[in-house]
């Protein structure tokens, strides 16, 4: 399935039609049209306002860096970790997954508060601060957040890496590789990870989904006010655009992620033919 223009077209015309829904529903309901107010191109934090531009183009970039780099960091480290526990006896894997279960339950406010607590700790223990706890001074922090948010994500996408690495090994062409003379590693460098990655994409909308939400708990718990606290404190106007600033770019990276994964599947039912 290639790119098609004319689909995702049809996509951004159903996402603006929603947002223009839901952003004149309270004017309709409560009887007050804010979408006409001066204060619709602005939205308000902490009792401070901000002009919708360029403001919102600066805590966008912000909270994107966050969202991307933990994403990235999350699937380095659970792709390390999976290849590391296929090396492991089958009684530690066994280990490890029921652990991965009980972190996987932990919500992100929980993990948010230990690090500041543990980040606190140190410093009046030895007088050195790991990192900044909180934003001060609209001085952008990243270090806390972006472990914070990549936590999760990276032990669901360890345990989904774990379990798609052991349908792979019990795959023909594994054993066929084997039977060729072909080690451990390079079978599982060249052919089974790359099967992983593709197989990864049916699971990158829920992924996708449960950080952004995440993001928010992030911006919120360490005073980041970033794009998607905004978000939630915009009005009118401003919540249309900051809306559509959020779902059109990630609309546009789905499209291109089914499109790659049709490939991908197409060219696999071709090389198994």
């Amino acid at each position: 399935m290639k790119f098609s223009l004319k689909r995702y077209l049809l996509r951004i015309r159903s996402i603006v039609f929603g947002i223009l829904i839901i952003s004149i529903l309270p004017p309709l309901l409560i009887g007050y049209n804010s979408m006409l107010t001066a204060k619709a191109w602005a939205f308000s934090i902490d009792n401070i306002e901000f002009s919708l531009f360029p403001d919102i183009f600066d805590k966008y970039k912000y909270s994107m860096t966050i969202f991307f780099a933990s994403l990235f960091i999350g699937l380095i480290i659970a792709m390390i970790l999976t290849f590391v526990t296929t090396l492991l006896p089958k009684f530690i894997q066994r280990l490890i997954f029921g652990f991965l279960t009980l972190f996987e339950s932990l919500p992100d406010l929980f993990i948010a508060v230990a690090l500041q607590v543990s980040v606190i700790y140190i410093f009046k223990r030895t007088g050195w601060l790991v990192a900044d706890v909180t934003m001060f001074f609209n001085k952008p922090i990243y270090l806390l957040p972006i472990i914070t948010l990549s936590i999760l994500p990276t032990i669901q996408l360890f345990k989904m890496t774990l379990l798609l690495m052991k349908e792979e090994q019990d795959k023909p062409y594994v054993t066929v590789a084997k039977a060729m003379g072909l080690g451990r590693l390079y079978i599982t460098l060249r052919h089974v990870f790359r099967n992983i990655i593709t197989s990864l994409f049916q699971y990158y909308k829920s992924i996708f989904v449960f950080m952004l939400s995440n993001l928010f708990i992030v911006e919120y718990v360490f005073n980041l006010n970033g794009f998607m606290i905004a978000f939630l404190y915009s009005r009118g106007v401003a919540f249309v655009v900051t809306a559509l600033i959020l779902a059109l770019p990630f609309s546009l990276v789905f499209e291109l992620v089914e499109s790659y994964a049709g490939s991908a599947n197409r060219q696999e039912r071709e090389e198994a033919a």
